[in-house]
């Protein structure tokens, strides 16, 4: 009778019990993403939400400024692209002085509203009616000077020149 019964034993190392409880662990949460009834195991994938972009950028815009009078705004008509992009300014800035002048707009712009939002009136600057052109040289294609000036005989120094 002593030899009778189960006697049942498991010699586990450390490294393998780490080892198995790993892989059931994974077992486990991976019938998560399968499950449909098991509420514990259940997967869900949450929506993380994007990021929006910074849809205001500083700007600057130079053009012609008109006024509505049916809308009671005031636009800026940007000479370059031909676009016409609407103001918004502080009521206490008066731009009526400017209607019609080449001005330098300065604010933030919304690229999808077409909307430049002037901070202040320190933010508009009249521009000239026309474009004024700045000379420039040309670099001529002659090699580099000397440092030594050089000579060219006029026609009185010349010595075939003779006088009459």
């Amino acid at each position: 009778m002593g030899k009778e019964g189960i006697d049942l034993r498991f010699r586990i190392h450390p490294v393998t019990a780490i080892a198995c409880v790993f892989a059931i662990a994974v077992a486990a949460f991976g019938a998560g993403v399968y499950s449909i009834n098991i509420p514990f195991l259940k997967y869900e994938i949450l929506p993380t939400p994007t990021p929006m972009p910074n849809i205001w950028k500083e700007t600057a815009y130079t053009g012609t400024l008109q006024f509505s009078k049916s809308t009671g705004k005031f636009y800026l008509m940007v000479t370059s692209s031909s676009e016409l992009i609407t103001l918004q300014v502080p009521e206490n800035i008066n731009l009526t002085d400017y209607i019609g002048k080449r001005i330098l707009a300065i604010g933030k712009y919304n690229k999808s509203l077409k909307v430049l939002v002037v901070s202040d009136a320190k933010s508009l600057e009249v521009l000239p009616k026309s474009p004024v052109s700045i000379p420039t040289i040309v670099p001529s294609s002659s090699p580099t000077p000397t440092s030594e000036p050089t000579m060219s005989p006029t026609p009185e120094a010349s010595p075939s020149a003779s006088p009459v």
